[in-house]
C-alpha cells in the first residue's frame, strides 16, 4: 500500500513539471537574479549571417585570425553555449585552462545568438590562442581572451 501510494505521489509530481522547452533548458548560470530584464534579450528565431560570411565583412581590427593559424572556428551558437564552446577549442589544442564562468553575464539571455571565434597558431618558438564573442544581432564584442606563450626553454 505504501509504494503504491509514493508511486502515485511521484507519478502526479512527474506530471505536473513543466514540458522541456527552449526557456527551461537553459543553465541556471544564466537567468538573472530578481529580474527577466536581459539588455541582450532572447533572439533564437531571428536570422543572421553566417559564420563564414560575418567573419570576412567583420573590421580586421577588431579580431583577425593568425596567419598560418594551425585551428580556426568560426562559429555561430547560443550564448549558454559558449563554455562548451571554449572548451573544445582548447581541448583540440592541448590547453589546460579552467571552464568560463558566465555568472557575471546574467544581461545576456541564455539563447541569445553570438559567434565564437577562435584561433591558435603554434610553433617551435611560440603559442598564440584567441578566441572572442561577438553579438549576433548588435555585433558588440561580448568578451574574449588572449594567450602567449614562449616554448622557449631556459
Amino acid at each position: 500500500m505504501q509504494v503504491l501510494f509514493i508511486s502515485l505521489f511521484v507519478s502526479s509530481f512527474l506530471l505536473q513539471q513543466p514540458q522541456d522547452s527552449v526557456e527551461n533548458t537553459a543553465p541556471i548560470l544564466c537567468i538573472p537574479s530578481g529580474t527577466t530584464s536581459y539588455k541582450y534579450p532572447n533572439n533564437q528565431y531571428q536570422t543572421f549571417l553566417a559564420e563564414n560570411d560575418f567573419y570576412h565583412q567583420l573590421d580586421r581590427t577588431i579580431y583577425e585570425e593568425y596567419n598560418n593559424a594551425t585551428l580556426n572556428i568560426r562559429q555561430k551558437i547560443a550564448f549558454k553555449d559558449v563554455p562548451k564552446a571554449e572548451e573544445t577549442f582548447h581541448l583540440k589544442t592541448n590547453f589546460i585552462r579552467e571552464k568560463i564562468d558566465l555568472s557575471q553575464h546574467t544581461f545576456i539571455h541564455p539563447n541569445r545568438q553570438v559567434y565564437f571565434l577562435a584561433s591558435y597558431k603554434q610553433s617551435n618558438q611560440e603559442t598564440h590562442h584567441k578566441y572572442l564573442v561577438i553579438d549576433a544581432e548588435t555585433q558588440t564584442i561580448l568578451f574574449g581572451n588572449s594567450i602567449y606563450q614562449s616554448n622557449s626553454m631556459y
